[in-house]
C-alpha cells in the first residue's frame, strides 16, 4: 500500500464515501509503505526522527496543513445532521454550527499553514494524514458501548465508569469527567458529539440542551466555551462529560492501525497515540 491506499482503505472502513477533506497524502511515498510512524500531531521533530530512523512514511492524525487543514470547515458541517438526528431544527444547527466557526476561520489568516508540510518536502519524509475516519470509528466505538449498558436507571458516573474500562483510557493520562452537571444526575436521552471535526463548544451544546438531550459527551471543549455553558440555563440539570481528547482519538487510531498491521505494515506509535 502507498499512502493514498491507507488514505482510501481508511475512508472504507469507517463507511465513508470517498477520502474525507480534512485528510490527505501532502507527500506520496515513492513505493509501497512497509514502516510507518504515526502520531496524533506531527511536527518536524516527528519528521527528523522519522526520516533517520529509517520509516517510510509519517502518519498523523490530525490535519498537518494544505487542504486538509483549511478545508476543515467541511467537516465541521458534519455537525449540523448529528444536531438535527436529536431534535434541533436544522436552521438552528446551521447558525450553531457557523458560530462555533468563526474564530478558527479567521485563525487561519493569522496561522503559518504548510509549515511543517514544507519541511517534510525539504526533509524528504512521505507524509499523509488519517482524522474523520479515526474519528468515526471511535464515536461509533463509544455509541456501541453506551448502547449496550445503558438503562432507564443508568447514571452519567456509570457511563463515566463504561468508557474507563476502554484501553485507551485506561493506557491515557487524563479520565472522562463531567465538567457540566454531575456523575450523580440520571444519565437520560444522551448524544455523542463527536466525529465533527472540532468541539461543537457552546453555541451547538446549548441547542442539545434546548432539545431535550440530557447528557453529551464530548473529546474537549475549549475553556471560554466551558464557562459559557456552565452559566446557561438551558444546562440546568443536565451533564457535559468531556472523554480527553487524546485518548479518546487513540480508539479510532487504533482500530486503523490493527488494519495496517493486519495488511502487513509496521506501525510505531508516538505523539499521542495509547497504545492499546
Amino acid at each position: 500500500m502507498r499512502l493514498r491506499d491507507i488514505l482510501e482503505w481508511s475512508a472504507e472502513l469507517a463507511g465513508h464515501d470517498g477520502v474525507p477533506p480534512d485528510s490527505q497524502v501532502y507527500i506520496e511515498s515513492p513505493g509501497e509503505v512497509r514502516r510507518v510512524l504515526f502520531g496524533v500531531d506531527i511536527d518536524v521533530g516527528e519528521l527528523l526522527y522519522a526520516r533517520d530512523a529509517g520509516f517510510d512514511a509519517v502518519l498523523a492524525h490530525h490535519p498537518v496543513g494544505d487542504r486538509a487543514h483549511l478545508d476543515l470547515a467541511q467537516v465541521v458541517r458534519r455537525q449540523v445532521p448529528q444536531m438535527v438526528a436529536e431534535g434541533v431544527p436544522g436552521d438552528v444547527a446551521e447558525a450553531a454550527v457557523a458560530q462555533r466557526l468563526e474564530r478558527p476561520q479567521r485563525a487561519l489568516h493569522v496561522a503559518n499553514v504548510n509549515r511543517v508540510v514544507d519541511t517534510a518536502r525539504l526533509v524528504g519524509v512521505p507524509l499523509a494524514n488519517v482524522h474523520l475516519a479515526c474519528d468515526i470509528i471511535g464515536r461509533q466505538v463509544i455509541v456501541d458501548l453506551l448502547a449496550a449498558r445503558a438503562s432507564t436507571a443508568s447514571r452519567v458516573g456509570d457511563a463515566i465508569d463504561w468508557l474507563e474500562e476502554l484501553p485507551e483510557m485506561i493506557g491515557g493520562y487524563t479520565r472522562p469527567e463531567a465538567w457540566v452537571g454531575s456523575a450523580g444526575l440520571p444519565l437520560g436521552r444522551y448524544t455523542v458529539a463527536m466525529a465533527g471535526g472540532i468541539s461543537g463548544g457552546h453555541p451547538a451544546f446549548r441547542e442539545y440542551f434546548r432539545a431535550g438531550v440530557d447528557t453529551i459527551f464530548a473529546m474537549h471543549i475549549p475553556e471560554e466555551d466551558l464557562a459559557r455553558l456552565r452559566d446557561d440555563p438551558l444546562a440546568k440539570g443536565r451533564t457535559l462529560v468531556v472523554t480527553g481528547h487524546m485518548s479518546t482519538d487513540s480508539i479510532g487510531i487504533n482500530r486503523v492501525i490493527a488494519g495496517l498491521e493486519e495488511r502487513g505494515i509496521a506501525v510505531t506509535r508516538t505523539s499521542g497515540v495509547i497504545a492499546p
